[in-house]
């Protein structure tokens, strides 16, 4: 019989300290509060920033009231078209252009650039097309456009979806083809199907790619969005900017400005808590 293995003498941990399930005595008390400090601090200097920003905003309001309103006399004007119902149902027609343009650019984006991913042929032939694409602005397409599909909603869509699709396309065709190719060679040496090669190993490493695609997309799309409404017919919120801006009433062009970034933000902010929640793996291995 061999000799048991010679064990560590257990050694007290020292005040103040606490013990790791491990057994290892360590500092694990005062790792809490750096973690709660690193999360706090980036919504501590962005709130200061938020505050300086409208401190700022103040003062060039209260300087130049014509050029620049004042923060209370923006946030009047919106509670104003909110209270006459002109704001919602602006917010309404826009939002499902916005929808309607993105969800397609999604479908179509993703698919495509998974599929650029395994036609090699198809991907070394398009890459100089695609951002070739993405270069030309969208205003030089809107004769184009109107000629196509007229002044509808359909002509609206085209253009949020031309100005959205890119991104997400070459995001995610990047994200594909970056999959390691260890990961591809152990899937071929167990005979793994092109259906479950594409489940278990392509769309699990390409989601967190199209996802950061995905949040360029919206961001793209919204301003898509009011392209549409300035170009092609005024109408939602991009009607109201330019009604705003035709009148030189700086109060509701600052305001809806305001608004849509906000709502761009919180779109961008639920997209990268799905990319979140389906790339947790990419957490574990940083």
């Amino acid at each position: 019989m061999g000799t048991p293995p010679a064990t560590r003498p257990a050694t007290a941990a020292p005040p103040g300290t606490s013990v790791s399930p491990a057994g290892a005595a360590g500092p694990a008390g005062p790792r809490r509060p750096r973690r709660l400090a690193r999360r706090l601090v980036p919504f501590a200097v962005s709130a200061a920033g938020l505050l300086v920003g409208l401190g700022v905003w103040q003062w060039a309001g209260q300087r130049d009231p014509v050029l620049f309103a004042t923060p209370g006399r923006s946030f009047s004007s919106l509670a104003t078209m909110t209270e006459d119902g002109t704001l919602p149902s602006a917010l309404l027609s826009s939002g499902r252009l916005l929808v309607v343009g993105l969800a397609l650019a999604i479908v179509a984006g993703v698919g495509f650039g998974l599929l650029l991913s395994r036609a090699r042929l198809l991907r070394s032939s398009t890459d100089w097309l695609l951002f070739a694409l993405q270069s030309v602005p969208i205003v030089a397409l809107a004769p184009l456009i109107l000629s196509a599909f007229g002044f509808g909603l359909p002509a609206k869509t085209l253009v949020v979806f031309l100005t959205a699709v890119f991104p997400i396309t070459v995001n995610t065709a990047e994200g594909a083809h970056r999959v390691p190719a260890t990961l591809l060679e152990v899937a071929r040496t167990y005979r793994s199907s092109e259906w479950r090669i594409w489940k278990d190993v392509l769309l699990p490493h390409t989601v967190p790619y199209a996802m950061t695609g995905v949040r360029q997309g919206i961001a793209m799309a919204f301003v898509g969005t009011l392209a549409a409404e300035f170009f092609l017919n005024a109408s939602g919120v991009g009607g109201l900017l330019l009604a705003a801006s035709t009148r030189f009433d700086s109060a509701t062009v600052l305001g809806l400005t305001l608004l849509v970034s906000v709502l761009a933000v919180a779109l961008m902010g639920c997209g990268r808590a799905v990319e979140g929640y389906f790339a947790r793996w990419r957490e574990v291995e940083s």
